[in-house]
């Protein structure tokens, strides 16, 4: 890739990451030394934000390794000692600190560990010693504590910091963007080629550089995971081997829940591991952001709400466990694009349907951002019933309802707004306003109600979400 497009693409990046930056920012303008966490999904790209936020600073950077304290204090010391500071070949945590405050000949600077989890492990004197050097110093240190462990930062961090966690002031989890800010980093692709892309790369902004907008979805699908050495067809399977053990176990529990399993009972009949496993392994699976427990908008109607719902979390895994990993062997023999043709072609749509849900979600809650939605929302979510759901409910704090569905190619028919009411009397909900979503249109009796009653049924369609 030629140096002017990277900068290109790390431009548009930048851009998309303004309101991270700006967070980074107003502790570095405040004058006051501080410690930072930022953390975030391993294929959520830091490295842009932060090169960013570093370009008109003085800084240190050091990448920390899997390693013992006495070999990383010696490879920190080399890298130091490559920028002319004068070490011993094992330096001690004080000689490290000291050479970086004589490396920086400004009043204020900047101070990168990534991977720092890999130093805490190994040494119980690191924090000690950044804290007190931090403290200590006259200069303005700014501190940024960089990890791709979710799980290990939110869940077993502070407990292993103990009292020096009290030094750090503040925790920024870097996330994925939204399906807008992947349109506008993807500004020549079709509306539904992005949907579609969305459902399987996610806001996850490191993957986006392997899709090329110029390119349908199926060739970027076939050229990025189906083509025998593509980086994406394995790396499912990296992120979980990397984060957890027992892989044989949680890759059941994700095969199990790409296919639609989703309850507990149902996970334990159709795995055969106890209940009690099951619980303890997808709650790991949800600490590494790899799953999630959907819960039911509302308490109204709950003896209709169907309780214990787990999904996958993660777009790229969820893509991998439903069309990749039930059928390798087919993909080991076949051509890209004929294994495209039979085993993802047909069931892409239905994939794809329910990340279209959050899309047209995310679209209701722009359009409330900028003042066009009936009333502010207090309180959304989806509600999920025994027998049918309701893709997207709000409500204002005195009660104003609205409703949501997405109909993801396909029209919308009357049909559809005649269960929304029964699924609505079942979750006891009356709404006020509802909204519904195709790419495909609406049939004739949709858009003549909406002519009559344009306030209280809203169809938005394929023009309307290109648009929007």
């Amino acid at each position: 890739m030629c140096d002017c497009f990277t900068a290109w693409l790390g431009a548009r990046m930048k851009a998309l990451r303004q309101n991270d930056l700006n967070f980074l920012n107003r502790y570095y303008e405040s004058g006051v030394s501080n410690i930072l966490v930022v953390y975030g999904h391993k294929n959520i790209d830091m490295t842009t934000l932060l090169t960013s936020f570093i370009e008109d600073k003085s800084y240190c950077f050091y990448s920390a390794r899997s390693a013992s304290t006495k070999e990383q204090l010696y490879l920190w010391g080399k890298e130091l000692g490559n920028d002319g500071a004068i070490l011993d070949e094992y330096p001690d945590f004080n000689d490290i600190f000291d050479a970086i405050d004589k490396k920086s000949d400004t009043n204020s600077f900047v101070l990168m560990i990534r991977n720092f989890e890999n130093i805490v492990r190994g040494s119980d004197q690191f924090m000690k010693k950044m804290v007190s050097f931090v403290k200590n110093n006259k200069k303005q240190i700014l501190v940024l504590l960089i990890s791709n462990d979710i799980n290990w930062v939110e869940n077993n961090m502070v407990s292993e910091l103990g009292d020096l966690a009290g030094s750090i002031a503040g925790f920024k989890k870097i996330k994925p963007l939204s399906f807008k800010e992947m349109r506008a980093y993807f500004p020549n692709m079709s509306y539904l080629d992005a949907v579609m892309t969305y459902s399987v790369l996610g806001g996850q902004t490191g993957l986006w550089d392997f899709f090329d907008e110029a390119l349908s979805f199926k060739e970027n699908i076939c050229k990025n995971f189906l083509c025998e050495g593509a980086f994406l067809r394995n790396e499912a399977v990296r992120l979980t081997e990397q984060n957890l053990r027992e892989t044989s176990v949680y890759h059941t529990l994700l095969a199990e829940m790409a296919r639609g399993v989703n309850k507990l009972n149902d996970i334990y009949h159709a795995t055969g591991f106890s209940r009690a496993k099951i619980s303890v392994y997808i709650k790991t699976l949800i600490h590494h952001d790899f799953a999630y427990k959907a819960f039911s908008f509302g308490n109204a109607g709950r003896e209709n709400v169907m309780k214990g719902v787990y999904k996958i979390a993660d777009p790229l895994i969820d893509f991998y466990f439903k069309f990749i990993y039930p059928n390798e062997s087919n993909l080991m023999l076949m051509p890209p694009e004929q294994f495209y043709d039979i085993f993802i072609s047909a069931g892409m749509q239905t994939y794809v349907s329910e990340y279209f849900k959050n899309v047209c979600r995310e679209y209701i809650l722009n359009i409330e951002e900028q003042g066009q939605f009936p009333f502010n929302i207090e309180d959304e979510g989806p509600w999920l019933g025994k027998e049918g759901n309701i893709d997207f409910v709000a409500q204002s704090d005195v009660g104003d309802t609205a409703f949501g569905m997405s109909f993801w190619e396909r029209m919308a028919t009357h049909a559809d707004y005649v269960k929304l009411h029964s699924d609505a009397r079942k979750a006891r909900l009356e709404g006020d306003v509802i909204y519904l979503f195709s790419t495909t249109g609406f049939d004739s009796w949709l858009k003549n109600a909406a002519v009559k009653s344009p306030e209280s049924l809203k169809l938005i369609g394929i023009d309307e979400l290109t648009n929007g």
